[in-house]
């Protein structure tokens, strides 16, 4: 099985609204649930996917409770402060990632993951990261090999 970090819109497209990845999104956490994948993430992914789905859905208990699986499906990695420090330089060079987005970059990067699970094309260009896309099923079904 291929290394790779997921990054929190993956989570968000599975478990939200109908939008043109919740289908991709869901059959990647399938995947999952079946013991084909198992990806990585920041422990920072799983804060990040709380506010995100309390936001949604306005039910906090609903939010951490999704929050909670979301983190069982992953392996997860502490920020440390060479995370913080290599996302700072990520940000500076790359305009297209936001603060979060460099973190995850960091964090992936600092653990020897070449690859992102990330509908973002934020991360296109980020040297020693491949970002797959979830709606790319030839590549996402790569990873389980």
């Amino acid at each position: 099985m291929r290394r790779f970090l997921y990054d929190t819109n993956v989570f968000v497209y599975a478990l939200g609204r109908e939008h043109p990845l919740r289908d991709p999104c869901q059959a990647i956490l399938s995947r999952v649930a079946d013991g084909e994948l198992r990806g990585e993430a920041s422990a920072d992914l799983i804060q990040e996917f709380a506010h995100q789905r309390y936001r949604q859905t306005g039910d906090r208990a609903a939010a951490c409770q999704s929050a909670r699986q979301v983190a069982q499906a992953c392996v997860l990695h502490p920020l440390e402060p060479a995370d913080v420090l290599r996302g700072l330089e990520l940000f500076e060079r790359h305009p297209s990632l936001n603060g979060r987005d460099a973190s995850f970059a960091a964090v992936a990067l600092g653990r020897g993951i070449d690859a992102i699970l990330t509908a973002d094309r934020a991360f296109d260009g980020v040297p020693g990261l491949e970002r797959i896309d979830p709606s790319d099923s030839a590549r996402v079904a790569g990873l389980a090999r």
